[in-house]
């Protein structure tokens, strides 16, 4: 099964083709449909399948055939090889998940945009820069792309990184409901997704297998996650919304909206009453401290929070030193993440970047960092020097030697 193939119209020019453009919906009851005999479209490819006009686009050069009946209803709709080529045994093949979610999905932003959809549109074709990123559907009159894999890890943080130079685009970015995470080490490409668009989305579509198509078959998950004890300690995932797509919308200004309230004020909620029950919890633990103290056991009652004060109670001396050194350090720990998150393409070891090989400084006026390889010992340095390198229009990461210069992540 393909979603899409090579289409050679008549005037021997060639476009990728992609089965969702076959597909409208109906609105009245759900039913998504496909396309009948009398859309001009539908019968050129038709033509087109049987003079052998479409080919893979994994570049196998087979001739694919489309597969379709002559009902409106008729689901069983997409492309394939033609079992008597060469290339029958072609191994570049989609899921019916794959399938089915992008239809879904594409139906979805066509009836809360009202407007026609761009499929795997490149950065390039938009903007006219050298960009080799794309969207899985663009509309230009919102200036809105929606970026989904089925695998998280298919959106990599260059992908990420680079989409967000075009700060006036509104990008939602989407994974398949397996990449859900209830608690533990987060992957580092969701942890950017969040940065970016401030919650973790899923595509939940319920019976893949499932001849029908119905748009209540699609859910959304949205998930936020924060540490256990907000600086440190593992994930938790907190759910924020799940409902059918339906009840969500992309408002004129590109926000993700759950029944016309942004879904950033539902994050705000569960996060606050995160942190809320975390301080209730830490308070609980500094007053069983504080009784404990009694016996010895503890240290002498006048150095223990007072249990009056949630927020003394919520923290210890040195956790309000490591926070002051956070606040002074905002600029270091930014660009420590950024480092361990692209060695970790490298390696399956979790390397740990001390924050004192990083030195501030000032460049033309902007604040940024300098990473020297000679003042730290050969092995780690030897790792970093690994590290891949960025030239982007606000950020870029550069090497002048021994030294690998940070500019733009303040």
């Amino acid at each position: 099964m393909k979603t899409e193939c090579i289409y050679v119209d008549d005037d021997r020019r060639e476009r990728i083709l992609y089965i969702d453009e076959l597909v409208t919906v109906e609105y009245s009851n759900d039913e998504i449909h496909y396309m009948n005999n009398d859309s001009r479209l539908f019968r050129e490819v038709r033509r087109a399948s049987r003079e052998h006009r479409l080919f893979c686009t994994c570049g196998c050069g087979g001739n694919l055939q489309l597969v379709a009946g002559d009902k409106s209803t008729t689901t069983h709709r997409f492309f394939r090889n033609y079992m008597d080529s060469a290339n029958a045994n072609c191994c570049y093949d989609e899921s019916p998940l794959t399938q089915k979610s992008k239809i879904l999905l594409r139906t979805w932003l066509n009836q809360t945009l009202q407007r026609d959809l761009q499929n795997d549109i490149p950065i390039a074709e938009i903007n006219k820069g050298n960009r080799r990123y794309e969207l899985t559907y663009y509309a230009q009159a919102y200036d809105f792309g929606l970026v989904y894999a089925n695998e998280a890890k298919n959106i990599p943080f260059e992908k990420i990184q680079e989409l967000d130079e075009y700060r006036e685009m509104h990008i939602l970015y989407l994974s398949d409901i397996h990449n859900l995470l209830q608690s533990g080490q987060l992957p580092v490409h969701q942890i950017d997704m969040q940065d970016k668009q401030g919650f973790c989305l899923f595509l939940k579509i319920a019976d893949p297998e499932k001849e029908e198509y119905l748009l209540s078959d699609a859910t959304l998950v949205c998930m936020y996650y924060i540490r256990e004890y907000l600086d440190h300690g593992i994930w938790i995932g907190l759910p924020v919304l799940e409902d059918s797509i339906t009840a969500f919308s992309i408002s004129p200004q590109g926000a993700l909206c759950y029944k016309g309230r942004s879904v950033d004020a539902f994050r705000d909620t569960a996060k606050e009453e995160y942190i809320a029950q975390l301080r209730a919890r830490i308070q609980g633990e500094a007053l069983r401290g504080a009784a404990g103290s009694a016996d010895g056991s503890l240290p002498d009652r006048s150095e223990s929070p007072k249990p009056s004060d949630p927020y003394r109670a919520a923290s210890t001396t040195t956790a309000r030193q490591s926070s002051d050194c956070r606040e002074q350090n905002v600029l270091k720990s930014t660009v420590k993440r950024i480092i361990e998150k692209r060695l970790e393409k490298y390696s399956d070891i979790l390397f740990d970047v001390d924050t004192d090989w990083l030195e501030e400084t000032v460049i033309d006026g902007r604040r940024c960092i300098v990473l020297d390889l000679d003042s730290i010992d050969a092995q780690n340095a030897g790792i970093l020097s690994q590290m891949q390198l960025y030239a982007g229009a606000r950020k870029s990461i550069t090497r002048t030697g021994s030294q690998i210069l940070f500019i733009g992540y303040d």
